[in-house]
């Protein structure tokens, strides 16, 4: 039996997608890797939050409660998304991934661990969030188990009392160590490379999220000079600390895709030396760290906090619809000319938050899909 409409992933943007469509009349086939709605959250380090308040967090049809709290614990945003799914009657086939989709009679086959799904039209929703990133830094092998990545971090009680590098100073490389410095590690120090945009959760009330969103109308112009102001008023000067303030400020993110660091608690714990700012990771020699300056680090653990990334390739490489790195050349309810009805939702950054970019994508989608007279 041939799907009208087949998403992968069921995560909070193909959640959003399946639940949009069938408000509009029609019903998609939902296949989720994990075996639970909500894994992927249930899974991250126990401090984390949401950085995006909770009332642009929500997906179509259903807000996430008060009761959650304005930034929303992790695990309250899994609970979220199994009421979500239950509200909208979403059943979706769990356990089941996807490992590669191909043309097939005007529309596609899915192949999974389950067997080939066909479908008129696919929804990839998989996350930019999708597959732990590591980089190849020579000789990285030597450090055994005292490797790990950020998405093994639960929280600092195995770290006490212990020398500790966080490699990456994204948003989880932050946190984890600030995390890492309150729970009773002996030391903490995070490895930059590049050195990043560091905002405020919220100024003077109004979430950072909303200058975002409104930043992302302005000419950049306009941008650099009302993001250096802002930050110049916000977070105090970092670079007696190593952290100096991108030149091009909030721009950078349109160079780099990298979403700046929402503060909360990163800025004291550095300014105090808590968190110790070092150069980023050159190399590793039996099992001591080598940085760019020439340092050497004998260091009781590395997280690396390195990011992650969409794992595209596999899946959709061949009939190419992705850029160099790896992305999308389409987003929303846009399809490749020579991909027509294969969607792509929310594999994209943004400073508005990819959540509420999944409710907005799920709205594009399924306009794309409903007006489409070959489904």
């Amino acid at each position: 039996m041939r799907e009208r409409v087949a998403i992968v992933g069921a995560g909070a943007t193909g959640l959003a997608v399946a639940a949009t469509l069938k408000q509009r009349g029609v019903e998609a086939l939902l296949l989720e890797g994990s075996d639970a709605i909500g894994d992927s959250w249930r899974r991250r380090y126990a401090r984390l939050h949401l950085h995006t308040v909770r009332w642009l967090s929500g997906l179509p049809g259903l807000a996430v409660p008060r009761a959650a709290g304005r930034w929303v614990p992790k695990d309250a945003y899994a609970d979220y998304l199994e009421a979500y799914a239950r509200h909208h009657g979403l059943e979706p086939r769990l356990g089941v991934r996807a490992e590669r989709i191909d043309r097939a009679d005007g529309g596609w086959t899915v192949r999974t661990t389950a067997g080939d799904v066909d479908a008129g039209a696919v929804v990839l929703a998989s996350g930019w969030n999708h597959t732990p990133f590591v980089p190849d830094w020579r000789g990285r092998e030597t450090l055994g188990t005292r490797l790990m990545h950020s998405a093994d971090y639960v929280d600092p009680r195995p770290y006490s009392g212990r020398d500790v590098l966080v490699v990456g100073s994204g948003n989880s490389g932050a946190e984890i160590a600030t995390d890492l410095a309150d729970g009773g590690a002996a030391r903490v120090r995070l490895s930059v490379r590049t050195p990043p945009i560091v905002v405020r959760r919220a100024t003077l009330g109004l979430p950072t999220q909303l200058l975002g969103i409104s930043l992302g109308a302005l000419p950049k112009r306009t941008v650099v000079p009302l993001t250096r102001a802002i930050r110049k008023v916000s977070i105090p000067d970092l670079e007696p600390f190593g952290l100096p303030a991108p030149p091009d400020g909030i721009a950078q993110f349109a160079r780099t895709g990298t979403v700046p660091i929402i503060d909360v608690g990163f800025v004291e714990a550095v300014r105090k030396g808590r968190v110790e700012v070092v150069a980023a990771v050159e190399r590793v020699e039996d099992g001591v760290v080598v940085l760019a300056d020439g340092s050497r680090l004998e260091v009781d653990a590395v997280v690396a906090a390195t990011g992650f990334v969409p794992a595209l390739g596999p899946l959709v490489g061949q009939l190419g619809v992705l850029d160099g790195r790896g992305s999308p050349l389409v987003h929303g309810g846009e399809t490749h000319p020579d991909a027509p009805n294969l969607y792509f939702a929310a594999l994209e950054p943004t400073l508005g938050g990819l959540l509420r970019e999944a409710a907005r994508d799920a709205k594009r989608v399924a306009a794309a899909v409903v007006a489409n007279p070959r489904l």
